[in-house]
């Protein structure tokens, strides 16, 4: 007797369900668009959990996708293990929650971007962690701020806004001279640039929705662990895949993803790893612009100070020598003389093709105003005791022609009344 075929409404559920058998792999990995995974039997779940044979459970905790972007970033800033995340935040936020407990202590950067001095300044206090924000370029000043209860020391390899450059190996020595760790976020240089856990730091950050991704469509973050944070050996990367719980940073910061959340979707994992195919090509063209037009700037008579390390005036250009490996980035800030909110909004709305975007690293040159965005949360006086003043304006360069870059900027400084 013939079995019953299933009815359309089962077939429609359970038809195609399965991907079909083939000894070739697709050149470009799929986007794997499911939250959950089946298994065969009750006990395969605990085979899975405890790490004896390889698989998935939830895409909260772990995506075949995710996990192929972990390993990409992970290669490429030479770690041993690497983190995925929602937004840079996340995992700027994660990875720093991984290091501290109440009770302990942080040096930090004054330069940062505004939600990492938010969240130092605002949030860690709840939990009982207390935050010395330092300037990183003035090593004495570190020494001094360090604590026994100091837990990490804090930087941004380019800082944002003002792109100073820091000095990695030095903060890396003080910091574990201390028996603490260097977390750096390494967003404006990108591993193209520098690599900071070759220099000495335990975690590199990335905001992957910058040039990683170069194409302003996708928001997401990865911290980086190099031996020491991960618990791997010299030499053994897990690429992201080590399944062990336990007291190593990388771990908890893992477990805070999968407990809070903030793990990026499977589609923007994909377009990550597909963007960041071509970050190399990107952000060398980004550099070699960003230079050309911080000249340019820096010979402009409307404009007083300009802040690009790749220029021989900067005291931040030994340093990118350094550092920097082949360009000096693409971001660069700058003032009009005068240094008002005036002649940065006369600027600002005189240009034509560069659009105003409170973000950066895409393939087209934009500008963007820290005191109305990046640093809007930071209150004025603050800021503007660092540096970060309302006249100053950032630009995130492009790939654009550079003759189109130039023309645009100068018809807008034409427009700007003198000071």
């Amino acid at each position: 007797m013939n079995e019953k075929r299933p009815s359309v409404g089962t077939r429609a559920v359970h038809a195609g369900g399965k991907p079909p058998k083939s000894v070739t792999v697709p050149k470009v990995p799929p986007v794997y668009a499911s939250s959950v995974f089946s298994f065969d039997y009750l006990d395969q779940i605990d085979e899975v959990y405890e790490g004896r044979v390889p698989g998935y459970v939830y895409s909260r905790q772990r995506n075949p996708g995710i996990d192929l972007l972990e390993e990409a970033v992970c290669s490429l800033e030479c770690g041993s293990e690497a983190v995925a995340f929602a937004s840079g935040m996340a995992a700027i936020a994660c990875s720093v929650l991984s290091l501290v407990k109440a009770g302990d202590h942080v040096v930090a950067g004054r330069v940062l971007y505004g939600g990492t001095v938010t969240f130092f300044k605002d949030e860690l206090p709840k939990r009982g962690v207390e935050t010395t924000f330092v300037d990183t370029n003035d090593l004495g000043e570190v020494r001094l701020a360090i604590r026994p209860n100091t837990r990490l020391v804090y930087c941004e390899t380019i800082s944002n806004p003002l792109m100073e450059v820091a000095d990695i190996s030095a903060l890396a020595e003080i910091a574990h001279s201390a028996g603490a760790l260097l977390v750096v976020d390494n967003t404006f240089a990108s591993p193209v640039l520098c690599r900071p856990l070759e220099h000495g730091a335990d975690i590199s950050i990335n905001s992957t929705t910058k040039y990683l991704n170069g194409h302003s469509d996708v928001t997401g973050g990865v911290a980086v662990f190099g031996p020491c944070a991960s618990g791997t050996r010299e030499g053994e990367s897990s690429s992201g895949r080590s399944g062990g719980e336990g007291g190593y940073p990388a771990a908890r910061a893992r477990a805070l993803a999968s407990l809070y959340g903030p793990t990026p979707s499977p589609f923007d994992a994909w377009l990550t790893v597909r963007g960041l195919r071509t970050v190399e090509l990107r952000v060398r063209k980004c550099s070699e612009n960003a230079l050309r037009l911080a000249r340019f700037l820096a010979a402009h008579p409307k404009v007083g100070v300009v802040h690009y390390p790749g220029l021989e005036s900067s005291r931040y250009h030994e340093l990118a020598g350094k550092y920097l490996d082949g360009g000096y980035g693409g971001m660069l800030s700058f003032e009009l003389k005068g240094g008002s909110l005036e002649s940065a909004r006369a600027f600002i709305d005189s240009l034509r093709m560069v659009e105003l975007v409170p973000s950066l690293a895409g393939v087209s040159t934009t500008v963007s105003h820290p005191g109305k965005t990046s640093h809007r949360a930071v209150p004025r006086e603050e800021r503007e005791a660092c540096g970060v003043g309302d006249g100053l304006v950032r630009v995130s360069v492009g790939i654009e022609d550079y003759e189109d870059i130039e023309r645009d900027f100068r018809q807008a400084l034409d427009a700007v009344p003198a000071s």
